[in-house]
């Protein structure tokens, strides 16, 4: 059976594993921090390059990810737990990916963002609004 981008059940242990690694990486940045993560992920080297395949499961994680973050978890911004689930999954496939965090000062407000590209295109995210986030973090 299809559901939007999903085969079921063929994917139903997506929606089984998404929520416990939401709530594995909010405790581990509850409990060490954000920058300490993204510390120990630095120096990893990835060899392979994204295929079709490896897209199409990227997008249903992608998908999942902020199905549960949004809808379940009421998650206002998604992106920063996002963006370490999904540079997991590209880690467990050796596919070459960069975690870029950014921020972006308007009206006043300084915001930040987490997004992944893969072969230097950001994915599933749009181009003009990264652009105005100065990236202060990448690995």
């Amino acid at each position: 059976m299809k559901f939007k981008y999903f085969s079921f059940p063929k994917d139903t242990y997506i929606f089984m594993l998404i929520p416990f690694k939401i709530i594995y990486f909010r405790q581990k940045v509850n409990r060490i921090g954000f920058n300490t993560i993204l510390t120990s992920l630095e120096g990893k080297s990835f060899t392979r390059p994204a295929d079709k395949r490896f897209l199409s499961k990227f997008n249903k994680f992608y998908k999942a990810s902020t199905f549960f973050l949004v809808r379940v978890f009421k998650d206002p911004n998604p992106c920063m737990i996002r963006s370490l689930i999904l540079y997991g999954l590209c880690t467990r496939y050796n596919v070459k990916a960069s975690l870029l965090t950014g921020v972006s000062k308007k009206e006043g407000v300084l915001t930040g963002h987490s997004w992944l590209e893969i072969d230097g295109n950001p994915i599933n995210e749009n181009k003009t609004f990264i652009s105005n986030f100065t990236i202060i973090y990448e690995i």
